[in-house]
């Protein structure tokens, strides 16, 4: 299976799972400091607007809504953190959510106290990380546990980091909260189409 094609497959599996675990318990108090958008580029930007992004070549999708772009001359890296990769994801054409693969305990330690620093201690509870760690063991055998799982939750983004020690790897992910409601909708209003409702 395309590098790639992998990447895109975990995504969508951990965005489901994300949003079904985590969706009815939101804290109350959003994040402080609440980023619309990610370096520059503001949620829901069409992609038709930015001359800096290619489009990634990648396997069949079963998303075809959802399409992946790299940016070009884009810096891997936040703080001391590195990264092995930043894909950007546009849904429908409108820029949805940002895609972030490191290696190596020193980068997720790095990548952690830079976004608690940022974004403050994280608010989330013990109860629904189990159930998504859960839920990622039975969607996906490719998907190990995760040791390291951090939450941010504000009105315009919510981040999450996570990070298996086992493999050495993590992710961080931003997520556009309005694009990622008004993606649920549809997705359901679709389902119910092809049931015939």
């Amino acid at each position: 299976m395309e590098p790639m094609t992998r990447i895109k497959i975990l995504a969508i599996v951990s965005w489901i799972i994300f949003i079904g675990c985590f969706a009815s318990s939101r804290p109350s108090k959003p994040i402080s400091s609440d980023p619309d958008g990610f370096r520059g580029i503001k949620w829901g930007t069409e992609i038709s607007a930015l001359n800096d992004m290619e489009k990634v070549e990648e396997g069949q999708s079963s998303n075809k809504d959802l399409v992946w772009y790299a940016r070009r001359e884009d810096t891997l890296a936040i703080g001391a953190a590195r990264f092995k990769n930043v894909f950007y994801s546009f849904w429908m054409g409108k820029f949805e959510s940002v895609w972030i693969d490191f290696e190596g305990d020193e980068n997720f330690e790095a990548l952690r106290k830079e976004l608690i620093e940022r974004f403050g201690k994280v608010r989330e509870p013990e109860g629904p990380v189990r159930k998504m760690e859960r839920g990622a063991r039975a969607e996906s055998s490719a998907m190990k546990p995760v040791e390291g799982f951090y939450a941010w939750w504000g009105r315009n983004t919510d981040v999450v980091l996570s990070y298996s020690k086992d493999r050495h790897k993590g992710t961080l992910t931003f997520y556009s909260t309005m694009i990622s409601e008004e993606r649920r909708a549809y997705e359901k209003e679709k389902k119910l189409k092809e049931r015939g409702f």
